[in-house]
């Protein structure tokens, strides 16, 4: 009862900050970076006090990890919010919030709802940073994806010269595209080497039920590998890099949780 209490709390925290955000882009409220933080810092803080509680699973003899499906959707969405917090020392991140900080809200409430656990014992060393990697890998491509959607609504509103509402809360177009492109530099630096940490590990792909995983994994890899070598080659920026990013993300969320959500969800296995 009590991580549930928290979880419901740290998601409060969430959606006020995320509305405080929003407020802002909306014009309604003047910016106040240093409240849109603090509820994310403190929201942030509830998040990982429900995830020692509930998500480390304690027995008698070892401490394990709980990796059911929404549980790992609660410690990638706190991974997120860490990330963003990171970069908000340099970067003007914060609208990101307001796309982001509603879903992890979501899947918190959720995952303390629901009554899932699924251990895994004697997990190696290179099986865990494999785990590790790719969790810190689609949490930036996830905020990267977010950030292609702002991109892309920037891009239309100053090409229908509309300078006001979001366009003013948002940093130069320039900006918004450096910081999609380190997001997803970030993201594949991890995600590659998350895929060669994992490789040995795997000695039957259809009877580890992996084939789905690394299929959608592969084609959301290489998707995000043209995208670097189109920036690269012919300068891709804007409308094409958010549509890119957008298509690579969903492909790396289809091989994680889509097939997580069919083993576990659908056919509880």
């Amino acid at each position: 009862m009590t991580e549930l209490i928290v979880a419901l709390l740290a998601a409060a925290l969430y959606l006020a900050c995320a509305w405080r955000q929003w407020q802002t882009i909306e014009g309604n409220r003047p910016a106040n970076r240093g409240q849109v933080l603090t509820l994310a810092m403190l929201a942030s803080l509830l998040h990982l006090g429900y995830l020692l509680a509930d998500t480390l699973v304690t027995t008698s003899t070892a401490h394990s990890f709980n990796f059911a499906f929404f549980h790992i959707g609660s410690v990638i969405g706190l991974v997120i919010v860490l990330l963003l917090l990171f970069s908000s020392w340099k970067k003007p991140v914060e609208n990101l919030f307001v796309g982001l900080f509603p879903m992890i809200a979501l899947v918190i409430v959720v995952a303390a709802i629901s009554d899932q656990h699924l251990t895994l014992d004697n997990l190696s060393y290179a099986l865990a940073w494999h785990i590790l990697l790719s969790i810190i890998a689609y949490s930036v491509f996830v905020i990267a994806a977010v950030q292609s959607v702002l991109l892309y609504l920037q891009d239309r509103h100053l090409r229908k010269h509309q300078t006001r509402g979001l366009i003013q809360a948002l940093p130069p177009l320039q900006t918004m595209d450096l910081l999609l492109f380190e997001m997803i530099w970030l993201g594949m630096i991890t995600l590659t080497a998350a895929f060669a940490i994992g490789w040995p590990a795997v000695e039957d792909l259809k009877a580890q039920h992996l084939i789905h995983k690394v299929v959608f994994a592969t084609v959301g890899w290489a998707v995000f590998a043209m995208l670097l070598i189109g920036r690269y080659r012919f300068g891709w920026r804007g409308v094409i890099a958010s549509r890119w990013t957008l298509t690579g993300t969903a492909f790396l969320i289809l091989s994680y949780f889509g097939s997580k959500f069919v083993l576990e969800v659908l056919l509880q296995k």
